[in-house]
């Protein structure tokens, strides 16, 4: 997150003669990063990265801490001043005291609750010092009320809220989660549709307050307000940063409750807003101070024990106890320092961020200087590791390429309509809560039907194209975040449409060759109904293995639907391989196996089959008679007429048939021959064609 801070500003807090150049050299070299200076006016502008797990920097005092600690230690003049008004006495001005009756439904929506009224304002403009400080901030300067909330804001990172007292229904507040369907106007005039589960405030009547992010319209100050109501608090993080990405709304409000509040620091910044309030809008205080805490952090402060062998292992120096100590007391910690260890009890500001002996070796690493440790490479054996997927799919990448298949890459959003071309119902989709169109609304399931819109895109350049991508789809996994697989899909579009069946066998044939690329065994089944191919034109991919049968995709001739679609009038086949699934599983034992020095015999066998009967069981007939002088198989023909029969289909199978000490003679082709074809009639019912 950056941060713009005027340099007058930090130096109110932060009482130092060191020039703003050498400031931001410091801070840059151990702290937060300054990315630029820039002259705003008489002014500079610090513009300031300060790391997510570091809210307590999110702030000019903040930052005026962390550089008055990192000064300090490099032996630089400077002293920290706070600001006026933290310890303002919060009792009543009046006599006639104001009550806000307020209730907090579920204690873990918000963990502190402080506010005040205050009576006899006077709406004007802000102070030149407050208006031109927040402009310089980037942020609208509005009236003297509404621009202290900011104020602070941006002073101390506590974000908080005015209203209009007058306007809350009833003088009563309920803190509680948003309804189905419940929605709110906010102060910049939009009316948005609230998530369930998103915090808001309830008066007598209405939604007065979108909690954490922005106020209601119906709150607002206004130039008739005379009696203001201001809160101070914290919600909790995750469900402010859950709505703002459900709204896509963000504030610099709920930039800072997204990361997490100091509530100790919450009572100060009410006490510095009603300082401000009261010089310069002439507020007396006229109730109560309401300061509702769940309850201090479990446990009481946080505090962690440092093991000094273990903080001179990481540093790689011998530094000694009292100088690291030093740099936590500077920090903000409690320290004390024994023979073999520092204890370090963490200031309410560094609670969230402070857990483990390392996090201290590295505040007590980055104040030291990270350019006076060693630049030496660490030691020790070198960790096996398994390899990683990335690897194994570079791996693949190579083996696709040499297939003569070209990668694409295509959007992982799909449109509603592309959705329903997978088959795959919206409810049981991922949707995306604020998309940004109508064609980029749902994570896809499926890569197959964004290679189809390419083939269909570009068919008019070319008429056989062979594309594969490799992505990750997105499965509906209940209130969890979705299954995210790494799939494989290829698609080849066939440019002769009548041979529709040796499209099939091509993409069934690439298969093979990528799973033996793979180092896995596969066999094909016929499938259940899967609406990305046609029925009869389709086969499940199925692992071989020592473990049990696995599932691992599909191949077959892309459905007309998602064809037609696109406007391709050839088929398309196609084809999906889970590689998430394929790498979890064993590879299996690679053999060596000489090449033959004698060629093979080579011959065609045609039959007529029944329509249903598969062509691996066919393949597994022949491999089984023909053993062991049966070396490879091809499928040559597939041919259907009339004239066959009913339901019948003639298959041309090639045969090689190899030995390794010579040339097969007639006499052995001859028994086996007749071995395949008497196992085929037998077991299959197939009339051999002479």
């Amino acid at each position: 997150m950056n941060i713009t801070v005027p340099v007058s500003w930090l130096r109110e807090y932060l009482k130092t003669d060191v020039a703003a150049k050498t400031l931001a050299n410091y801070l840059t070299l151990a702290g937060p990063s300054v990315e630029r200076i820039q002259k705003h006016g008489t002014d500079l502008l610090l513009e300031v990265e300060v790391t997510t797990n570091r809210p307590d920097a999110f702030s000019v005092f903040g930052l005026a801490r962390e550089a008055n600690t990192i000064l300090n230690f490099e032996n630089q003049k400077s002293s920290l001043v706070h600001p006026k008004g933290l310890n303002t006495k919060l009792d009543p001005d009046t006599k006639d005291i104001l009550a806000l009756d307020v209730l907090i439904k579920d204690k873990s929506l918000c963990p502190r609750f402080t506010a005040i009224i205050l009576d006899n304002v006077k709406i004007k403009p802000s102070p030149a010092e407050i208006k031109n400080r927040l402009e310089a901030s980037g942020i609208r300067a509005i009236n003297n009320i509404v621009d202290i909330s900011n104020y602070v804001m941006l002073e101390l990172g506590q974000p908080m809220h005015t209203f209009d007292f007058d306007k809350i229904k009833g003088s009563k507040m309920i803190l509680r989660e948003a309804k189905e369907g419940e929605k709110l106007k906010t102060l910049d005039g939009q009316t948005r549709s609230l998530p369930k589960g998103t915090i808001v405030i309830e008066d007598g009547q209405r939604l007065i307050d979108l909690c954490g992010i922005m106020g209601g319209e119906n709150s607002q100050i206004s130039l008739r307000t005379k009696r203001v109501l201001i809160f101070v608090q914290a919600y909790d993080p995750i469900r402010i940063r859950k709505t703002t990405q459900a709204l896509a709304f963000r504030t610099d409000a709920a930039t800072r409750f997204g990361k997490g509040i100091d509530l100790e620091g919450i009572l100060p910044a009410l006490s510095r807003a009603v300082y401000l309030a009261k010089k310069t809008a002439g507020a007396k205080i006229a109730s109560e101070l309401i300061d509702i805490y769940r309850h201090p952090p479990a446990g009481g402060p946080k505090t962690i024990h440092l093991s000094l062998q273990k903080l001179d292992q990481y540093l790689g120096i011998t530094l000694e106890p009292a100088r690291a100590a030093r740099i936590l007391t500077l920090l903000g910690f409690t320290v004390s320092v024994s023979a073999q260890t520092i204890t370090a009890t963490a200031p309410s500001w560094r609670t969230q961020d402070m857990n483990s002996q390392e996090d201290l070796i590295e505040e007590i690493a980055r104040i030291y200087g990270y350019h006076r440790l060693p630049s030496k490479l660490p030691e020790g054996e070198v960790i096996n590791e398994k390899e990683s997927d990335l690897s194994k799919v570079i791996s693949l990448k190579e083996a696709l390429k040499f297939l003569g298949l070209t990668e694409i890459i295509s959007y992982s959003i799909i449109s509603k309509e592309l959705l329903a071309l997978t088959g795959v119902q919206p409810l049981n989709a991922v949707e995306l809560a604020n998309p940004l169109s109508q064609e980029w609304q749902f994570m896809r399931p499926t890569n197959l039907v964004s290679l189809a819109a390419i083939i269909g895109q570009n068919q008019n350049l070319h008429s056989d194209m062979k594309l594969f991508e490799i992505a990750k789809t997105y499965i509906k996994n209940g209130d969890n975040l979705p299954t995210q697989n790494l799939y494989l899909s290829i698609a080849l579009q066939n440019a002769d449409s009548a041979k529709q069946n040796f499209a099939f066998y091509k993409v069934k044939g690439i298969v093979e060759n990528i799973f033996e690329a793979l180092g896995r065994e596969v066999k094909f089944e016929k499938p259940k109904q899967n609406p990305l191919f046609i029925k009869d034109q389709s086969a499940d991919i199925i692992t071989i293995g020592p473990e049990r049968s696995r599932r691992v995709g599909a191949l077959g001739i892309l459905s007309p639907s998602i064809t037609t679609y696109f406007g391709i009038d050839v088929p398309v086949a196609a084809c999906e391989i889970n590689l998430t699934t394929v790498y979890s599983l064993p590879t299996t034992a690679k053999n060596y196996r000489p090449i033959p020095k004698y060629p093979p015999v080579i011959e065609d066998i045609s039959a007529i089959f029944d329509k249903e009967t598969l062509i691996a069981d066919i393949i597994k007939e022949v491999k089984k008679a023909g053993a062991p002088l049966i070396k490879q198989i091809e499928i040559i023909d597939i041919y259907t007429d009339e004239k066959l029969g009913a339901d019948k289909k003639s298959i041309t199978l090639r045969l090689y048939y190899q030995k390794s000490d010579g040339t097969p003679n007639a006499e052995a082709v001859e028994k086996i021959r007749d071995a395949i074809q008497i196992e085929l009639i037998k077991n299959l019912k197939a009339q051999i064609r002479k």
